[in-house]
């Protein structure tokens, strides 16, 4: 059976796989979000999901996520993620009633110590393995039942100001993906 805490668990639609690509950005996650537009380097990632809806809410859905992530340009290797999601449905509206919100928080591990990874100073050590995971995402479900729908991520590993072994710096990726829903 399907797990779901809360309201009841929607028949299609809890599971899904979705694809994204993202370009690397040396910007702040701040900058990025209030400071358009960022600057933009040639590394680039390429991740899929697997996604499961675990709570429905008024609006609101729970989920978790994992991914497996492509590092290709300045940096060479492979990243896996476990997030989990918070996401605000329907914020549109009437006049966009597919667009959503999505937060997620979790852990992300690179195969490889990332080289392109800031510091907050120049002369501190490289990045680790293992850093949190943060993300924001816009989705857009066109009208009808379709279980496809597109949006843009801003793919997010951090330190969290040194809270993960000292490291206070990270990088961002942003891009754009495709899902489907089942």
């Amino acid at each position: 059976g399907v797990l779901c805490v809360g309201g009841p668990a929607q028949a299609a639609g809890d599971w899904s796989v979705s694809v994204y690509g993202a370009r690397n950005s040396p910007d702040r996650l701040v900058d990025i979000l209030f400071r358009p537009p960022p600057e933009m380097r040639n590394s680039w990632l390429y991740a899929v999901t697997v996604g499961h809806v675990f709570y429905h809410g008024a609006g609101f859905q729970a989920e978790a996520e994992l991914q497996l992530v492509r590092h290709t340009g300045m940096q060479r290797h492979f990243e896996s993620n476990a997030v989990w999601l918070a996401r605000w449905k329907g914020l549109g509206g009437e006049t966009l009633p597919g667009f959503n919100l999505a937060l997620g928080q979790g852990l992300s591990w690179a195969f490889e110590t990332p080289p392109i990874e800031p510091r907050s100073t120049p002369d501190e050590e490289e990045s680790t393995r293992l850093l949190n995971y943060l993300m924001v995402e816009v989705e857009m479900l066109p009208p009808g039942n379709s279980p496809w729908s597109v949006f843009g991520r801003i793919h997010h590993r951090s330190g969290v100001f040194g809270l993960f072994d000292n490291v206070s710096g990270g990088s961002n990726f942003i891009g754009m993906g495709l899902r489907y829903r089942w």
